[in-house]
């Protein structure tokens, strides 16, 4: 008997899913007739501020008129006939009724940012310089440091970020309106961008090296040339523990950068770039050698900064186990270079080192790697390097995800224009 009743009562339990699964209707019709229902095309769309579409409603038993109603007229807004128009980025419901059968349909718009004709400097580029956090959570923006062409406001490397102007005047103008060190290209002043080998590209990207736990950043630049360093029996040593003072009197004061640099201008000098047995000199002291006194600020720990990492910790071979397919640990290795040889790190060519007179102290990978501070300071190191080329951006042109360091680049290779 109780099987019987639980079959008979079957039916019944069905027709109250069928209903509670239709949306709101009308008022009931005549006795027999199911309630009137809408049906609106599409029920998710997804418009760009803006641009319009249109939606298009049906009720099932009639002819009729409907009024719409968006549920935040600041993101999408509709007119009597169904249209909606795209105002800001955001999400907004759409609602339609019917006037005689009372039935309702909702659709779900999302507004996104309308699509550019072209990279604009003053509303795509500018911005990454001028807003707090862009490069990462907690970064400052760039013109808190870097807001004028004038060094005597406290403006640093007298340079500024937040205009057009300044980005094309560059760093270190010896005047407001005399062109310093170019931030895309090599020429002062000059045209001849060139993206991939840029000052400012290299500031964005590159992380100063070593990276565990990290350089302090100094806004006076006072460790930028490295730990101070004393003579021990005929051979150059850092001072322990570390101090940093030679950055106003590096010609004066003995320091790891200037004591490498002269191996390697010793190196250019000597026309023999295999001679790892070559003396050289340093601050008037004579017979130094490469392997008693620069190899130690590549294999050895705590010597940079307090516990600072060997630099061969990562890099201690010319394969793939090791990054960058470099070897710092010996006079070989440094000679190859990072990835294979194909990006020397004596000078900043894309091509193999192949002879002395190829280096080229000043603008080698190694000299910035140990001296250029990534920016804007304090940047995360993430060991694959995944944070290099800045956020995820979505490209103003084709909607599509871009790097911001990818974006500016594209900019860059498309004039540099100021619009």
């Amino acid at each position: 008997m109780k099987r019987m009743i639980w079959l008979l009562g079957l039916p019944a339990m069905l027709l109250v899913l069928l209903f509670s699964c239709e949306g709101p209707e009308g008022p009931p019709g005549e006795q027999g007739a199911s309630a009137p229902y809408i049906t609106l095309e599409p029920t998710t769309l997804s418009v760009m501020v803006g641009e319009s579409a249109t939606l298009t409603a049906t009720t099932s038993d009639r002819q009729e008129n409907y009024t719409w109603e968006s549920s935040d007229e600041n993101v999408v807004t509709v007119d009597a006939s169904g249209t909606i128009t795209g105002v800001s980025p955001g999400l907004a419901v759409v609602t339609v009724r019917g006037n005689e059968s009372k039935a309702a349909a909702f659709a779900t718009v999302t507004v996104t940012q309308a699509l550019a004709s072209e990279v604009s400097f003053s509303q795509h580029i500018l911005p990454m310089f001028t807003t707090n956090n862009f490069w990462f959570p907690g970064a400052d923006k760039c013109t808190s440091c870097h807001f004028s062409n004038n060094e005597d406001e406290g403006s640093k490397h007298a340079m500024d970020l937040g205009t057009y102007q300044g980005h094309m005047l560059g760093a270190d103008p010896p005047d407001p309106n005399t062109p310093g060190e170019p931030l895309y290209g090599q020429t002062p002043g000059g045209t001849d961008f060139d993206w991939e080998h840029s000052l400012l590209r290299n500031r964005l990207r590159n992380n100063r090296m070593p990276q565990q736990p990290g350089w302090e950043f100094r806004r006076d630049e006072s460790n930028r040339n490295g730990p101070d360093l004393e003579l021990v029996n005929g051979h150059w040593r850092v001072i322990k523990p570390h101090r940093y003072t030679s950055w106003d009197n590096e010609d004066s004061v003995p320091n790891a950068l200037g004591l490498i640099g002269a191996w390697v201008e010793a190196l250019k000098a000597g026309g023999d770039l295999y001679d790892s047995t070559m003396t050289f000199s340093y601050m008037g002291v004579d017979s130094l050698t490469f392997f008693d006194d620069v190899q130690q600020f590549f294999v050895e720990s705590d010597i940079w900064f307090p516990n600072s990492q060997a630099c061969t910790e990562c890099h201690f071979a010319n394969n793939e186990h090791s990054y960058h397919e470099m070897n710092l640990g010996t006079f070989a290795g440094i000679i190859l270079g990072a990835d294979g040889g194909v990006d020397p790190i004596l000078n900043d060519a894309d091509q193999p080192l192949t002879s002395a007179d190829q280096i080229d102290w000043a603008e080698s990978r190694l000299r910035h790697r140990l001296r250029d501070n990534r920016m804007p300071p304090n940047a995360p190191f993430l060991l694959d390097e995944s944070n290099r080329d800045g956020p995820i951006v979505t490209h103003p042109v084709t909607g599509l995800p871009v790097r911001a360091v990818d974006l500016i680049g594209e900019w860059v290779a498309n004039g540099a224009p100021d619009n």
